[in-house]
């Protein structure tokens, strides 16, 4: 008897001590977060160069992460502040809804105004995210059944082209669908979807990042890359988010055959994943002189929460296990509390925006931010059950 109370104590103290961790852990992201809401003031930040943030001057696919950081963290916290300055980011984006030059309105408006809306119940924020939802939908081309990624509406270049990214913002359609009952929106998400899954992944379930299409046709010209190391390559945040992008699309249609994909995706990322479960840049390149991008390993993370919550038996807890560790690495090894320079203005290090450019090379962006937090949220709600 006296074993088994010494045994009791002893795991009630290791885990009170596991707790006490975490919510240090917690605090002093949310101290960084709150320092990084300052330094931005209102501007529209792009990445870190030596861990100062550097700007842009019109919203871009970046503008909706810093305010969807700041309400994941009021979830996991439930400090008002955090609330009032995410609303501030969220009232800043209103009057940008109607933008028609990106497809990236899920990325800014979810995080945003929709988790305003279902914060405050507030109109004004509604009102906003369904007029970017129909933005979105001005996008699709008929011809080819996609949603074009780049370019102003109307204008010729690059007016067939789709990038796997896109598979993260029919999030936004399917929001509408739900809210509105207009069955367009729904029909053009399950489109896209359809088209991406058939033009962009290859046999093994790698995925390729651009496909162009004939705007007029509907024919595929090209299928190519920009971003990743090559045309036949993978890239790592592109294969990430096709993992995340077709479990939401399983998610919102119950179509087997997204969830089947979003499966065998994450599997052909897990068999590519280092030691310490980062991802390499590009999952055909590794070595020690190879860049790590640990936005890619963010995406990955949370899109496989969700992947082993909609998964059974041995896949699902495949699928958790990996999205443990992944974030758990992020944690440990990738954050601005690991780094060895003066200064670090974001959450997340050790990550690329652009390569090719040489954008956020081994820096903060937001996206990486974002995604972090996002993964972070889904982790520490499941180990404090």
């Amino acid at each position: 008897m006296r074993i088994l109370l010494t045994f009791v104590l002893l795991s009630i103290i290791w885990s009170c001590s596991l707790q006490k961790n975490r919510n240090n852990q917690i605090e002093q992201i949310k101290d960084q977060l709150i320092k990084k809401d300052d330094i931005i003031d209102g501007r529209w930040p792009e990445y870190t160069v030596e861990g100062k943030w550097k700007f842009r001057k019109k919203v871009n696919w970046f503008s909706g992460f810093t305010g969807g950081e700041l309400f994941l963290m009021y979830e996991l916290t439930k400090d008002e502040e955090l609330k009032r300055r995410a609303l501030i980011h969220a009232d800043s984006l209103l009057n940008y809804a109607g933008i028609d030059y990106t497809h990236d309105m899920g990325f800014i408006f979810l995080p945003t105004c929709v988790r305003a809306y279902n914060e405050t119940g507030e109109e004004k924020y509604k009102k906003a995210a369904l007029l970017a939802a129909e933005m979105l939908y001005k996008r699709f081309n008929t011809n080819g059944n996609f949603i074009r990624a780049w370019g102003k509406l109307g204008s010729e270049k690059k007016a067939g082209w789709i990038i796997i990214d896109t598979m993260m913002n029919l999030e936004l359609l399917f929001w509408t669908y739900e809210v509105s009952g207009d069955q367009k929106y729904y029909d053009v998400a399950l489109s896209h979807a359809q088209t991406t899954l058939k033009a962009a992944i290859r046999k093994d379930y790698s995925s390729y990042h651009v496909i162009e299409f004939d705007p007029e046709t509907g024919e595929v010209l090209k299928k190519r890359t920009h971003q990743g190391f090559g045309d036949e390559s993978t890239w790592a945040r592109g294969q990430a988010w096709g993992v995340y992008g077709f479990t939401n699309s399983f998610k919102r249609t119950q179509d087997s055959v997204f969830l089947e994909t979003a499966q065998k995706m994450a599997d052909y990322y897990i068999n590519k994943l280092p030691e310490d479960n980062v991802p390499f840049w590009d999952l055909d390149l590794a070595g020690e002189d190879v860049l790590k991008d640990a936005s890619a390993g963010a995406v990955l993370a949370s899109g496989l929460f969700d992947l082993a919550e909609l998964s059974n038996g041995l896949l699902s807890d495949k699928y958790r296990n990996y999205a443990k560790k992944i974030t758990q690495s992020l944690l440990e090894n990738y954050t601005f509390k690991s780094s060895n320079r003066d200064t670090e203005q974001g959450l997340l290090i050790h990550a690329i925006y652009h390569h090719h450019k040489g954008w956020g090379m081994d820096e903060s962006y937001p996206a990486g931010d974002y995604f972090f937090m996002e993964a972070l949220n889904k982790y520490f709600k499941l180990i404090n059950k």
